[in-house]
């Protein structure tokens, strides 16, 4: 199976995505107040959508083992 380049994969694209808005709130850009529950729902709802994307990948990426 041919593994295809890193921009190609949907979970780091995602996690990257994921990684950014957590930051971006982390310094205060956003315009309400997180509330527990809603961090927990956001870990939640990233949880379940990385390993919805690690089952449906069928090629590596480049570099990987």
């Amino acid at each position: 199976m041919m593994p295809k380049a890193w921009y190609s994969s949907k979970t780091l694209w995602f996690n990257g995505l994921s990684l950014l808005i957590a930051v971006a709130v982390g310094f205060g850009y956003g315009d309400h107040e997180i509330d527990p529950m809603t961090s927990e729902l956001a870990a939640l709802l990233i949880t379940v959508v990385n390993i919805g994307l690690r089952f449906w990948t069928s090629k590596p990426i480049i570099g990987a083992r």
